[in-house]
C-alpha cells in the first residue's frame, strides 16, 4: 500500500511540474502567412551560367508563440521549407550559420613568475682563542614576470542553416542562448532557382521545436519534441496579379479539400453504393472500407463518383482544377508566356488534337 501510495506521489510531482503534459494543445505554437511574394533579382552573369533559370527572392515570416510557464523551458526551433517543385532549386538563403559567445570580448588571462635568489658567503679566521676575524657577504636578488594574453572566447551555436534533399530544401535551426529569444517573428530569406517561365508555385513550411523540463523537482531533466506543424504557402512572382490569385486559389482549394475529407471521414470509410444489387453482395461479403480517396478518385473516377458524398467530389475536382492553373505558372505546364489571361476563354476554349502521318 505504501509503495502504491509513493508511486502517485511521484506521478502526481511529475505531472505538476510538466505544464506540457496538461494542455490539450500544444504550448509551442506557430503560424505562417499563406500567401508569400518572390521579387525577381536575377543578373547577368547568372544568366550567362544557368540559361533558362531566374534568380527569385522571397522572405517567409513565422510566428512563434510559447506559452508563458514554459518559456525558459523552450531550447530549440527548426524550420524547414521545401518547394513542390522538382525544378526549383535553392540558391542561397539566410541566416547562415551563426556562433555567439556570452561575453562582450576576449578573455585576458594573466602569468605571473618570480624568482626570489639569495647567496651568502661567511669566512671565519682564527689566530688564537682570543685573536681572529669573522666575515660575511650576502647577495639578494628577487624578479618578477608577467605574461598577459588575451583568448577568444568559446563559441556557441546559435543558428544553423543548409540544403536538404539534394538542394532543393533549406533547413534553419535556432538555439536560445542569453542574448536570443525563440519567440516572436523569425524571417528567413531564401533565394531560389526558378525555370524561365515561372511566375507561381507552392512549398510545404515545417516547423518543430523542443523544450527540456525537469521529470520531478530537482531531478534529471528530459528533452521532449512538439508535434511538427505543417503549412502550405503559395509563391508568386511579384507584380503578377494572375499568378498571386493562382497560387492562392490552389492553397484555398487544398485546405478546403483537407477539411471536407476531415469532416466526411466517417461516411467516407462506411458509406456503400445504394444500389439493390450493392445491398445484397454486402450482406453476403461486407464491403470494405473504401481506402485512400485520391487514389480511388485518380484510378476509377466514375465508381469513386458514385461511391463517395458529392461534397468529397466536388473539393477533389475543385483542387485538381486549380493544381491544373498552377501548373501552367510553375513551368511544369504550359509556359506561362503562353497562357490566355481571361480565365472565361480558358474553360471554353476547344482542345484540337493533331495525328501525324505514319
Amino acid at each position: 500500500m505504501v509503495r502504491i501510495i509513493r508511486q502517485w506521489m511521484a506521478v502526481g510531482m511529475l505531472v505538476a511540474s510538466s505544464p506540457a503534459l496538461l494542455w490539450g494543445e500544444a504550448p509551442v505554437q506557430f503560424d505562417v502567412g499563406y500567401l508569400t511574394p518572390a521579387h525577381d533579382m536575377t543578373t547577368p552573369e547568372f544568366q550567362e551560367a544557368r540559361p533558362g533559370y531566374r534568380l527569385m527572392q522571397l522572405d517567409v515570416m513565422i510566428s512563434t508563440m510559447v506559452d508563458s510557464r514554459i518559456s525558459d523551458d523552450l531550447t530549440e526551433t527548426t524550420f524547414y521549407i521545401e518547394p513542390h517543385n522538382p525544378n526549383i532549386l535553392v540558391a542561397d538563403f539566410s541566416p547562415q550559420t551563426t556562433l555567439q559567445s556570452p561575453y562582450a570580448g576576449n578573455i585576458s588571462r594573466e602569468k605571473r613568475v618570480e624568482y626570489d635568489v639569495n647567496a651568502k658567503l661567511s669566512a671565519n679566521h682564527r689566530i688564537d682563542k682570543n685573536l681572529g676575524s669573522d666575515g660575511s657577504l650576502g647577495i639578494g636578488r628577487k624578479q618578477s614576470s608577467v605574461e598577459k594574453v588575451d583568448v577568444l572566447p568559446e563559441l556557441k551555436l546559435v543558428s544553423a542553416s543548409g540544403t536538404i534533399h539534394r538542394g532543393r530544401g533549406v533547413f534553419f535551426r535556432f538555439n536560445r542562448s542569453a542574448q536570443t529569444s525563440l519567440e516572436g517573428t523569425t524571417v528567413l530569406g531564401v533565394i531560389l532557382a526558378v525555370p524561365e517561365s515561372w511566375s507561381a508555385d507552392t512549398m510545404t513550411v515545417r516547423c518543430q521545436a523542443k523544450i527540456r523540463q525537469q521529470l520531478v523537482p530537482g531531478g534529471p531533466s528530459k528533452e521532449t519534441e512538439i508535434p511538427e506543424s505543417r503549412y502550405t504557402v503559395a509563391i508568386y512572382q511579384a507584380g503578377d496579379r494572375y499568378a498571386a490569385e493562382t497560387a492562392g486559389g490552389y492553397v484555398r482549394a487544398e485546405g478546403n479539400w483537407q477539411q471536407t475529407k476531415w469532416k466526411y471521414a466517417d461516411e467516407i470509410q462506411h458509406r456503400r453504393i445504394d444500389s439493390p444489387l450493392d445491398y445484397l453482395a454486402s450482406i453476403v461479403r461486407p464491403s470494405h472500407a473504401i481506402g485512400n480517396v485520391e487514389q480511388r478518385l485518380k484510378s476509377s473516377p466514375e465508381k469513386a463518383s458514385r461511391e463517395l458524398p458529392p461534397q468529397v467530389v466536388d473539393a477533389y475536382y475543385r483542387l485538381q482544377e486549380a493544381k491544373s492553373k498552377l501548373d501552367r505558372c510553375s513551368g511544369l505546364g504550359v509556359p506561362a508566356r503562353h497562357r490566355v489571361m481571361d480565365e472565361s476563354a480558358i474553360a471554353n476554349s476547344s482542345v484540337a488534337v493533331k495525328k501525324e502521318a505514319n
